[in-house]
């Protein structure tokens, strides 16, 4: 079952307002991404921490305040 049947499946079983709340989720991600756009942005996105530390290098010393009371 591709994706697109299994949304069509899923939305029947919506009520109105909640069905109303999926559109305009799913319009907004049209509007924003285009219909081809979003597995390409993930693909993107998600390659893009892919070989780096999991730990962050030591920050060193804070920088030195004024007193100011």
């Amino acid at each position: 079952m591709t994706v697109i049947e299994k949304l069509k499946l899923e939305a029947d079983l919506l009520t109105e307002p909640l069905a109303q709340e999926v559109l305009d989720f799913l319009l907004f991600v049209r509007g924003r991404y285009g219909a081809g756009r979003v597995p390409e942005l993930f693909e993107h996105t998600a390659g893009a921490w892919k070989g780096e530390p999991l730990e962050r290098a030591p920050q060193g010393e804070p920088e030195q305040r004024l007193n100011l009371e």
